[in-house]
């Protein structure tokens, strides 16, 4: 068979081989922003091409010219795709070693009398063997690539130095058997080679498995320190909140006696204008009032709600309060009444009359139950998609983290959560888990 279709096949499966290679490195490292489209389509076939020609040479002429088409293995995600160099250099090794392990499956167990060695071997025959291989190469890949790596940027120097070089020495182990079973024919050594391809085959794995749970294990050490400092803040913000709250509730007492004494001073004096001034400051003064929940955390996102509400000429109200023994966390309590609410008033905003502009927080507790009741008027009908409603607004995402933040925490409290909705008003009933102990009165 001629040399040009020799190389044509072995293009056609290095080509293939190099497109699963950078759908591999595009889900465990992400594509680089230089590298998208039509540049990395021309960034795969020039290598796809320089690989062929690099193997065709080898197998031929020059076998040493092999080290220089794993160098180009190597290095592929190294200058194409995204992540530090190290992250880069060690998914390198690690696809080298993956294409290794499937060339010694596929050379050792399913096909003894092994793959091509020249090209001038190619035929129909021994394409069957350089198939498998693409698919075992495949299957593997795409196995490894769906483990969550997401930690791995957080991995110190020392780690990653490590196991760059731990996986190295795997995959110099697999190259010094690869050769051996090239150069040995006895099918005693091919039957030992065998059993320590997959001796190195399992190291491998564990090791990789080994990367894997410390990627996690540097994964929760973040996510908890984040949580921390959320929490820090969150605290901050309340206590700050509820420090002002006082301060405007101390004030709105003093304001409400100055206004009595001088309402009493103007009916004396017989001064309309001023009456009427009086009952306007009256009337804004009631409606600023700050709302008591009996639960300082869930005072302040209620009278931050409010305010939202009163500037958007949403009629805000409240009815109940929350007991001593609340179960639920402050992160989580705030996340649930912000949520809740945040709907609620988008959606009221959005009514043209004043009977729908309103919204309603009923607050109750039965047993160790706690009942949240909201109702709210609305304008647009509301959209429900894949078990969750959704926003009119452009920005989705905000809204649908938001929805999933309220079932999160309903899940968290084996609770229940039921929308309804009709007239122009929606209501939202939710029932979880609230508190520690079980009252046999109900509020």
């Amino acid at each position: 068979m001629n040399i040009l279709f020799s190389g044509a096949i072995e293009f056609l499966f290095l080509f293939l081989i190099t497109c699963l290679q950078t759908l591999f490195y595009s889900r465990v490292l992400g594509l680089s922003q230089k590298w998208r489209g039509v540049r990395l389509a021309l960034a795969v076939l020039f290598i796809a091409i320089f690989k062929t020609a690099l193997q065709l040479v080898a197998m031929n002429i020059a076998l040493w010219l092999s080290l220089l088409f794993l160098g180009v293995v190597i290095l592929y995600p190294v200058f194409f795709m995204s992540g530090s160099f190290k992250e880069r250099l060690f998914f390198g090794i690690v696809n080298l070693a993956i294409i290794m392990i499937s060339i010694l499956l596929t050379n050792n167990i399913l096909f003894p009398e092994g793959l091509v060695q020249s090209a001038s071997e190619i035929s129909w025959r021994t394409l069957l063997p350089c198939a498998l291989m693409f698919i075992i190469y495949g299957v593997l890949a795409l196995a490894i690539a769906h483990l969550k790596t997401e930690g791995r940027r957080y991995i110190s120097r020392q780690h990653w130095t490590g196991l760059i070089v731990g996986f190295s020495g795997i995959f110099l182990g697999l190259s010094v058997i690869q050769y051996f079973n090239r150069m040995e024919n006895s099918r005693m050594i091919r039957v030992y080679l065998t059993i320590f391809s997959i001796g190195l085959l399992v190291i491998w794995l564990l090791t990789y498995f080994i990367f894997y749970f410390i990627c996690r294990y540097y994964s929760k050490i973040i996510e908890t320190n984040t949580l921390l400092i959320q929490n820090e803040m969150i605290e901050r913000y309340m206590s700050r909140k509820q420090a002002a709250d006082e301060r405007i509730k101390v004030l709105s007492h003093d304001l409400k006696h100055s206004l009595i004494q001088w309402r009493l001073l103007a009916e004396e004096k017989g001064k309309g204008d001023a009456l009427q001034d009086i009952s306007e400051y009256e009337e804004q003064l009631s409606s600023s009032l700050l709302i008591n929940v009996e639960n300082e955390n869930a005072n302040a996102i209620i009278n931050q709600k409010k305010w939202e509400a009163n500037q958007t000429k949403v009629n805000f109200q409240t009815d109940g309060v929350f007991h001593d023994d609340l179960l639920i966390s402050k992160l989580d309590l705030c996340s649930l009444l912000g949520n809740l609410l945040d709907n609620a008033i988008e959606a009221a905003m959005q009514a043209e009359t004043a009977t729908l502009r309103q919204v309603k927080l009923v607050i109750r507790r039965k047993g160790n139950l706690l009942i949240l009741v909201i109702e709210n008027g609305y304008a647009i009908a509301p959209i429900l998609e894949k078990g969750y409603f959704v926003t009119h607004k452009k920005d989705k995402n905000s809204h649908s983290i938001g929805m999933h933040s309220i079932a999160n925490v309903v899940e968290k409290y084996d609770g229940v959560l039921k929308y309804s909705y009709g007239d122009h008003w929606f209501k939202s009933t939710i029932m979880l888990r609230g508190y520690k102990t079980v009252l046999s009165n109900e509020n």
